[in-house]
């Protein structure tokens, strides 16, 4: 039984009135000329379009009998979209996809399965959705914030690399301390928000369960088990993303590449 008081036909006469917010907010922007309505109103409409049309799929996969098939093609496409995307945001590196889809799909695959193994995903597309969309949503943000920092790391201390190189040093120990700083720097948005769980704010799967009814104890140690495979799994695709990228940042001649 949802946690919610009032059906989802109700619901939508409630998220019209709330829709007052959002007005607030375009009137707002237009007054003080921030330059945001436009923006917010796309961003609105596709995202709401996207939910949309994702509720309506989840609803036939959550009552179809051999759920597992459209699963696996929701988890590919997981894969696939948040390759391309994270791609898109590894600045001007040439076929960064090569890069981000393999790292964000090994990443977000061996959490899911440690979950699957030890119980905490039970074998329900009520489970398995929305955590694999956690685990790979959260997996492409760290892989494009590793590559990011790896690109400004490359392009500052250029001077420091190439003397490294031309005293010896191959691209693997040229880079090592550059990875490492960009493997930190990707996850630190998730350490933080770690240190201040239940202080600060009661994350998404914690509210969520708390909503549905669920013992917020039991929604505690939920939220933990969610941070643990977040933090896993980035930490797992970012440390390939920046192995990986050795092969695009240098040439074979162990050069920097021209396109850095």
């Amino acid at each position: 039984m949802s946690g919610i008081p009032y059906t989802w036909d109700e619901g939508l006469i409630i998220l019209a009135m709330v829709m007052v917010l959002f007005f607030a907010v375009i009137i707002i922007s237009v007054r003080k000329k921030i330059g945001i309505a436009k923006e917010y109103t796309l961003a609105l409409l596709r995202g709401g379009a996207q939910l949309f049309v994702a509720a309506t799929i989840l609803y036939f996969v959550f009552e179809f009998e051999y759920w597992y098939y459209p699963v696996w093609l929701i988890i590919g496409a997981m894969a696939v979209m948040g390759g391309y995307t994270s791609a898109k945001r590894a600045g001007k590196m040439p076929k960064a996809y090569r890069i981000t889809t393999p790292s964000i799909l090994v990443g977000a695959t061996v959490v899911l399965v440690v979950l699957a193994l030890t119980g905490a995903m039970p074998a329900k597309p009520q489970f398995v959705i929305p955590l694999a969309g956690m685990a790979f949503g959260n997996a492409m943000t760290i892989c494009s914030l590793a590559l990011n920092r790896l690109i400004r790391e490359f392009e500052t201390n250029r001077p420091a690399l190439e003397t490294m190189l031309s005293l010896g040093a191959d691209s693997k120990e040229a880079m090592k301390e550059y990875s490492r700083m960009s493997v930190k720097a990707a996850l630190i948005p998730n350490l933080d928000s770690l240190k201040t769980l239940g202080i600060i704010f009661i994350p998404g799967a914690m509210a969520g369960l708390l909503i549905a009814g669920t013992d917020p104890i039991l929604a505690a140690e939920y939220q933990i088990i969610v941070y643990l495979m977040i933090v896993g799994g980035g930490i797992i695709t970012s440390i390939m993303a920046v192995t990986l990228a050795r092969r695009m940042v240098f040439t074979d001649a162990h050069q920097i590449a021209e396109w850095v």
